[in-house]
């Protein structure tokens, strides 16, 4: 028996051997793979055209790094779960305001010692630094840029005679009920209660949410912001009347022309092409309509490529150079060239906010939109409590036509104060 044994284990040994020499010669050829999240999909295949062209640029320089692309994008509860797992992407790119959370749980590499040497980092914007330095640690590197705009349908504006955006809050409300008048069947616009669009909100009424390491939700500029996000519903009529309309509601009456104005981002735009069949060559996207204080605000964010904090140095090191090829301006402006050669809709987000294409016709409109920006709050309790103000705050306002603002408020300053000692 024991002599079976031995036997059958030599054997296991003999047979096994080439699949062990293989797998040493793959680990000891100097080939380094590098798991990159966010490859888009061959449904998208322009994108992935651009991807791959890009991928192929990359390694002619560094030919022994093999990318290995998953059409896989950021979703804060898979992404944490994937990361504590240790089975987490080399790189990815994350919104901004994650962050700080991200960090916190230890999942994101420190970069300073990167960053610090890299030329390019001078040519971004500070605002969108800040966003990722976290009490002087850099963790992340700005993937791309947006700003929140007012979009519009040019079809709809003509229709109704509307031959300019509307700039003033004022303004807005005499659009809706113009567009409604002529078209009983479509809306001047609809609103997600999000803290996320509403904040430009309380910066146009010349409010702020967070200073010296505070919040505060309730001054009269969040109720002067609170009061028109209501009134557009109740009193102007200009919102279909569902009570509550998420992201995807918006998008979807925004492509089918039943609203003709919609709070937004313009990266946003392509996944309504794809979806809904948006016809992009009629979309106007501007600057947001300024309060009647005469300030314009609007904010600026957008992703920021990680690397994670457990891959191994060399991998680290090999996944800034893949980061810092991407952001150059020569990948930049190659990038940009060939979406023209393939007749794709450009729009400013898809290119890094330290490329000087500042003065290319798409970003005509919105080239400006840089001097009133300010950032969301840079702290790691800002995304819960983003949350908690939708559900407690603003979507009261649309469920209810009867609100009282500073109760409304005072409670959740109280409930602000309880859970997160603030």
């Amino acid at each position: 028996m024991k002599k079976q044994i031995k036997l059958t284990f030599i054997l296991l040994i003999i047979l096994l051997t080439p699949f062990y020499k293989v797998a040493m010669a793959e680990e000891n050829d100097g080939t380094v793979e590098l798991v990159v999240w966010d490859m888009p999909p061959d449904a998208d295949k322009l994108q992935r055209q651009i991807w791959d062209e890009g991928i192929e640029k990359f390694n002619t320089i560094y030919p022994k790094v093999k990318i290995k692309g998953i059409s896989r994008e950021y979703k804060p509860q898979e992404f944490v779960s994937v990361m504590a797992s240790g089975k987490g992407p080399d790189i990815v790119h994350i919104p901004m305001t994650a962050i700080p959370v991200m960090a916190k749980y230890g999942f994101l590499a420190k970069l300073n010692d990167y960053t610090d040497k890299w030329i390019q980092k001078d040519y971004m914007p500070q605002i969108m630094w800040n966003a990722v330095n976290i009490d002087g640690s850099i963790y992340g590197i700005p993937y791309d840029s947006y700003f929140t705009t007012l979009i519009y349908r040019r079809d709809i504006f003509e229709k109704c005679g509307l031959t300019k955006p509307p700039e003033t809050w004022q303004e807005m409300i005499e659009y809706c009920n113009i567009i409604h008048k002529k078209m009983p069947d479509t809306y001047g616009i609809a609103i997600q209660p999000d803290l996320f669009y509403f904040i430009d909100f309380i910066w146009q009424a010349g409010g702020d949410v967070y200073k010296n390491g505070k919040f505060n939700l309730n001054t009269a500029e969040v109720i002067k912001a609170l009061k028109f996000w209501h009134d557009l519903k109740w009193v102007n009529n200009s919102m279909p009347p569902q009570n509550i309309f998420y992201d995807y509601d918006v998008e979807q009456l925004f492509s089918t022309g039943k609203i003709a104005m919609m709070l937004g981002v313009a990266n946003r735009l392509p996944f309504m092409n794809r979806r809904y069949g948006l016809d992009l060559t009629n979309i106007e996207i501007v600057p947001l309509p300024q309060g009647d204080t005469g300030i314009k605000g609007w904010h600026a964010g957008g992703d920021a490529f990680i690397i994670n904090a457990d891959s191994s140095p060399e991998k680290k090191r090999y996944a800034w150079e893949y980061i810092k090829f991407v952001l150059d301006a020569p990948y930049q402006l190659w990038k940009w060239v060939r979406m023209k050669e393939l007749k794709m809709i450009i729009f400013p987000g898809d290119f890094s906010c330290a490329t000087n294409l500042i003065n290319m016709p798409e970003f005509s409109k919105v080239k400006d939109l840089l001097a009133a920006a300010q950032s969301e709050p840079n702290t790691y309790k800002w995304l819960t409590i983003k949350e908690d103000f939708n559900k407690y705050v603003l979507e009261k306002i649309f469920i209810s036509e009867d609100v009282d603002y500073e109760q409304l408020l005072n409670a959740f300053m109280e409930r602000l104060g309880k859970e997160y000692n603030e």
